[in-house]
């Protein structure tokens, strides 16, 4: 078995989450730009809507693209309920902790 050097392993690590932050950074302009044509009553098509959570979902890990997340499914409620309900439940399902021993 390969013995691994914790400290640059723990570098590597380190320099990934950066570039996962960096690629929130790069996508937080067009998601706040979609959230805000949502709010203003732009963009109203369910499947348009659902294709930008689909996204939107992979970073929120993110507390900005959460709170836009948010805002997008307060938003739609009342139109498309299922909608939101699958959203939430996805979320939950991929950052939060199910209570389980890890």
């Amino acid at each position: 078995m390969m013995e691994t050097n914790a400290p640059d392993f723990f570098e590597h690590i380190a320099g990934l989450a950066e570039q996962i932050r960096g690629l929130a950074d790069d996508a937080l302009p067009g998601y706040e730009d979609f959230t805000a044509r949502v709010v203003r009553g732009q963009i109203k098509d369910r499947n348009q809507i659902e294709h930008q959570l689909d996204y939107m979902l992979t970073f929120c890990f993110d507390d900005r693209i959460l709170a836009l997340f948010k805002r997008v499914l307060r938003k739609i409620h009342t139109r498309y309920p299922e909608t939101v309900l699958s959203y939430i439940t996805a979320y939950r399902e991929m950052y939060e902790n199910d209570g389980g021993d890890e």
